[in-house]
C-alpha cells in the first residue's frame, strides 16, 4: 500500500479494515513521528514493513511508532532528523533492519547525541541485525552507542566524516560486517580484532590511509575479507600513494624500500656512531688517568747522586 502527499495518512477511511497490509509506503507527506503515525481507529496490526522515504521528517519520537509493534523492516531515508525524543524505537521489538541513509540533520555533535538516544532503550534489539547510517556527515559515533543493539551483524557507516574506529569494547561481539568506506580514517588500530572479534568482512576503500608497516602487515595477516580492495589506497607516505595497499610488494617493509624503516636504519648507525665515540672519549679518559698516576712523587724518582745522604760524625 502507498500513500504519497501531505496529510495523506490521515485522510484514510476510518473504519476500514487495514489488518491486511503488510508492507506501507509513505512519500512526500511531511510526516511528524514524534506524534501518532495514524489517527484513532486505523488498525495496521499486520504491518511488517514501513518505508518513509523522503517525507522531510525532522522529529521522531516513541508515539510515532507506537502503533506500529510488529515492523521488521523501517526505512527512514532521505529525511531532515534534527530532534529524537529518548528511546524513540522502544514499541519496535522485532525490528531486523533500520535504514537511515542521509536522514539525519545538524551539527556532529547534535547528530552523535541523537544516535545515542536511538539505541539507549528498553528495547535490547535482539532482531535488529542490520543497521544504515550511510552517507550523514557524522563526526562522531559516541563509543557506547551500539551496545544495546544486542542483535547487531552488519553496521553501515559508509561516506561520513568519522576520523576512527571509536567502539566500545565488548559492545560488538558479534558484529559481522563493517563499512566505513568514504571516511577520513588514516589508520587502522592495531587491536581492532579486540573490539571486534567477529567481524569477518571490513571495508575502509575510499580513506586516506596511512600505509605503515603496522598497517600493512595487519590486512595482510588476519583471516578477514576486505571489500572493494582496489580502491582501498594509500594516502601516505608519499613513495607508496594511490596504490592499493593490497597491491604492495612483499618487500615493501624492507629497510631498503620503506621510508619507516630507512628511518630506523639511519637512526641505528647514528646511534652507533655515537656509541663508539663515548667508548673512544671514555678509552682516552682512562689512559690520561694511568699517565698522570705514573708522574714522579717525593723521592721515589730521585737520581742516585741527588739523593741526600745522611752525614755520620
Amino acid at each position: 500500500m502507498t500513500c504519497r502527499g501531505k496529510n495523506s495518512l490521515h485522510e484514510l477511511e476510518k473504519g476500514k479494515n487495514y489488518a491486511e497490509v503488510d508492507t506501507l509506503n509513505v512519500h512526500q507527506a511531511g510526516l511528524d513521528l514524534s506524534d501518532d503515525l495514524f489517527p484513532n481507529g486505523i488498525n495496521f496490526s499486520r504491518l511488517t514493513l514501513l518505508n518513509a522515504t523522503n517525507n522531510e521528517i525532522t522529529r521522531i519520537g516513541r508515539r510515532g511508532f507506537d502503533k506500529t509493534r510488529h515492523v521488521q523492516f523501517l526505512y527512514l531515508s532521505n529525511n531532515k532528523i534534527a530532534h529524537a525524543q529518548p528511546d524513540p524505537f522502544q514499541s519496535l521489538e522485532k525490528l531486523e533492519l533500520l535504514e537511515m541513509d542521509d536522514a539525519l540533520d545538524g551539527n556532529g555533535e547534535d547528530k552523535a547525541d541523537m544516535l545515542r538516544n536511538f539505541f539507549k532503550s528498553k528495547n535490547n534489539f535482539i532482531h535488529l541485525s542490520k543497521i544504515e547510517l550511510n552517507k550523514n556527515r557524522l563526526d562522531e559515533i559516541l563509543p557506547k552507542t551500539f551496545c544495546g543493539v544486542q542483535g547487531l551483524k552488519r553496521l553501515e557507516l559508509s561516506n561520513n566524516r568519522l576520523q576512527s574506529f571509536n567502539f566500545a569494547r565488548s559492545c560488538l561481539g558479534e558484529l559481522k560486517a563493517l563499512m566505513l568506506a568514504g571516511n577520513l580514517i588514516q589508520k587502522i588500530p592495531a587491536d581492532i580484532w579486540d573490539f571486534l572479534p567477529s567481524v569477518s568482512s571490513l571495508d575502509v576503500s575510499n580513506n586516506p590511509l596511512n600505509c605503515d608497516c603496522e598497517t600493512v602487515r595487519l590486512v595482510r595477516d588476519d583471516d578477514v575479507v576486505f571489500i572493494n580492495q582496489a580502491e582501498t589506497k594509500c594516502a601516505s607516505p608519499p613513495e607508496v600513494e594511490g596504490k592499493s595497499i593490497f597491491e604492495l610488494r612483499k618487500d615493501y617493509c624492507s629497510t631498503a624500500r620503506n621510508p619507516t624503516g630507512k628511518s630506523s636504519f639511519f637512526q641505528f648507525i647514528v646511534l652507533f656512531v655515537i656509541a663508539v665515540g663515548i667508548l673512544f672519549a671514555y678509552k682516552k679518559y682512562r689512559e690520561r688517568l694511568s699517565h698522570m698516576s705514573s708522574a714522579p712523587v717525593g723521592y721515589t724518582n730521585l737520581q742516585h747522586e741527588q739523593a741526600v745522604e745522611p752525614e755520620f760524625v
